[in-house]
């Protein structure tokens, strides 16, 4: 998961063939070809909708508007999937009126009938989706999440494709993206993501919180203790930096400067909260592991997707960049 690591790592090889797609990725602005918007015809699901029409789509691009009817134990009632059909094709229509400018981009409808969680992920499966996008919603009086709160939770656990969270008024593309990195493989992936849902010139900020310092009595009383985990976090802080510069290496090379920020001192869900706000972030992107899915990680991924004051990205290990 993005957040936490050694910081002892060695330099790693770049092989030229990712700096090549590096490269492209980045002079082209090579946007995604296939996306998964989930939709329950709720205001959270506008949302997810508006954000879709701003991000970047390359020629030829499909959008899958998916929609999973719930069944009721002991009641068929083929009026109300038809009903939802109904909807689900004029959502499609008038998402292909807003993209009529955009050349080649199709939309295509699904309609499953099953739990919204469990489909939504054979779906994305199915149609080897880049991205789902999927609305916030907010909580309800009392501060209760309302029912779909649990069906963005399960998605973040359940998907194996990469999941766009969004939880505020898209009034324009991403600008002030946030990217949590690790210096792992799965946060590598959330930051190319993020790379192609923010095009140049949008800058970025890389903020890293490496593992805390656990020196046996580095936390006792005493000027000699604080002074030694003063020193310290500032070994710890400086080596973070150095592997974080390698890490980075091959983006500043495609021509990516990524503005950097080092946190110490703060717990993992702190810091990137803190980050976010302090950088007014309207996007908040980071790795988790699929091996990790009902870990700690898992746990991070589900907070911040519910609760962040932006929008979030959780990229998955089969991200396809």
């Amino acid at each position: 998961m993005a957040g936490t690591s050694r910081v002892d790592q060695g330099p790693s090889f770049t092989p030229p063939s990712f700096l090549k797609r590096l490269l492209h990725a980045t002079q082209k602005g090579r946007g995604l070809t296939r996306l998964m918007v989930a939709t329950d015809f709720s205001m959270s699901s506008d949302l997810a909708l508006a954000r879709v029409l701003r991000l970047p789509m390359a020629e030829g691009a499909s959008v899958v508007l998916f929609h999973a009817s719930r069944p009721v134990p002991g009641w068929s009632a083929p009026g109300d999937l038809y009903l939802e059909e109904r909807c689900l094709e004029r959502v499609a229509g008038a998402m292909r009126r807003r993209l009529h400018a955009q050349a080649e981009v199709v939309v295509k409808e699904v309609l499953r009938k099953g739990e919204p969680v469990e489909e939504a992920s054979v779906a994305a499966l199915l149609l080897d989706v880049e991205l789902v996008v999927v609305g916030r919603p907010h909580p309800a009086r009392g501060g209760e999440v309302p029912e779909r709160g649990a069906v963005v939770r399960g998605l973040v656990r359940r998907l194996e494709a990469p999941l766009l969270v969004v939880g505020t008024h898209p009034a324009r593309p991403y600008q002030r993206p946030v990217i949590a990195v690790d210096l792992s493989e799965d946060s590598r992936r959330a930051l190319e993501l993020a790379l192609r849902l923010c095009p140049p010139p949008v800058g970025v900020d890389v903020v890293h919180v490496p593992q805390p310092c656990a020196t046996p009595g580095m936390w006792q009383e005493g000027v000699t203790a604080l002074a030694h985990w003063v020193e310290a976090r500032h070994e710890l802080e400086q080596a973070a930096r150095k592997a974080l510069s390698r890490f980075l290496a091959p983006y500043r090379e495609a021509g990516r400067e990524c503005e950097v920020s080092v946190r110490c001192g703060q717990p993992l869900e702190e810091a990137l909260l803190a980050e976010a706000a302090e950088h007014g972030a309207d996007l908040l992107a980071l790795g988790m592991r699929e091996s990790q899915g009902a870990g700690p990680a898992h746990g991070l991924a589900e907070r911040m997707a519910m609760t962040a004051g932006c929008d979030v990205l959780v990229a998955k290990a089969h991200a396809a960049l």
